[in-house]
């Protein structure tokens, strides 16, 4: 198995399959943070789509200062709030048990759109009410969210993607999780 800077330094001498190699690696959390953000799937895609080709694009700017993910993290952020502003233009903690369910999270929801209902034995209506909740945040707050709780990157590296300070992240998360504690009471 390569590392994420082997398989950059491939793809940049001209071997497409070590940037599949990239794509397979990180096309769910990619997707997963794209989703959280808008609770659309074709929007997601056409976010998960766009990193991977920018990303591919602007391999030769990656300057390894920080991990590979880090960098491709903060651009399916941007590419988040590009969608959002394109969109405008046109028209709690998740550990948290979820209604009532004392084995089940947030997390377990959003982590993953397609998971098996039967499986975690959430209702359809249940699930769209927290995908709701989630949308109703700030937009820097469901982005924090989506990076810590269901994506667990870390704070320092969310830091890095946000362009913020570890501190910060650590004030938005906590406000944000009381947020969706209280959106989801109502």
């Amino acid at each position: 198995m390569f590392s994420d800077i082997q398989l950059i330094k491939l793809t940049k001498d001209g071997h497409l399959n070590a940037f599949e190699s990239i794509i397979t690696k990180y096309k769910d959390k990619v997707f997963n943070i794209a989703f959280s953000f808008t609770s659309n799937y074709s929007e997601s895609d056409d976010i998960a789509q766009n990193v991977f080709l920018k990303v591919y694009s602007n391999l030769d700017s990656f300057e390894e200062k920080s991990a590979f993910s880090t960098w491709l993290y903060r651009i399916t952020v941007n590419e988040c709030y590009n969608g959002l502003k394109k969109r405008k233009k046109n028209t709690i903690s998740l550990e948290t048990e979820v209604a009532g369910k004392e084995d089940i999270s947030l997390k377990d929801v959003l982590a993953d759109p397609k998971a098996d209902l039967e499986k975690n034995s959430l209702s359809v209506e249940t699930q769209n009410i927290i995908r709701k909740a989630l949308q109703e945040l700030p937009e820097k707050y469901r982005m924090i969210v989506t990076l810590r709780d269901i994506e667990d990157i870390s704070y320092e590296e969310i830091a890095q993607i946000m362009k913020i300070s570890d501190a910060k992240v650590k004030v938005w998360l906590f406000r944000a999780r009381n947020k969706l504690k209280e959106i989801i009471k109502v």
